[in-house]
């Protein structure tokens, strides 16, 4: 066998290894799309939320981030009940496309003490 058959049964075999790997890689999935209406959208909105301390300030942090594509308007409603009373706040937040790649909208939300129960909800809209 020539040194050019050689390369052409080489450069073959490279040929097939490349579409059969092409044929086996997982296909891409679509990001998800959002409910119609308002609803809590929970297949879109990840929300983490945590107790936070900066100085003497106390407060509780709701990050909101999007995986959809469209574009939303959040209701983020807030209540925190601890021995020194109970807190609540309301905020607003907007969500832009994940193709955006904003960075997670943040509410901080003011406690009045360390511990206790807190709760939180939202209700987005595609706008």
């Amino acid at each position: 066998m020539t040194i050019a058959a050689r390369i052409l049964a080489v450069v073959a075999l490279m040929l097939c290894a490349a579409s059969a790997f092409a044929q086996n890689a997982p296909a891409q999935e679509p990001p998800p799309v959002a409910d119609k209406g308002t609803t809590p959208q929970l297949n879109c909105v990840e929300e983490n939320n945590k107790h936070m301390r900066e100085g003497n300030h106390l407060f509780y942090r709701i990050a909101m981030s999007n995986k959809c594509e469209q574009r939303l308007k959040c209701r983020v409603f807030a209540a925190a009940y601890s021995s020194k009373g109970p807190s609540i706040g309301r905020a607003t937040l907007v969500l832009a496309p994940k193709s955006q790649g904003a960075p997670a909208q943040i509410y901080d939300f003011k406690v009045k003490g360390a511990g206790g129960m807190t709760t939180a909800s939202h209700e987005c809209t595609v706008i």
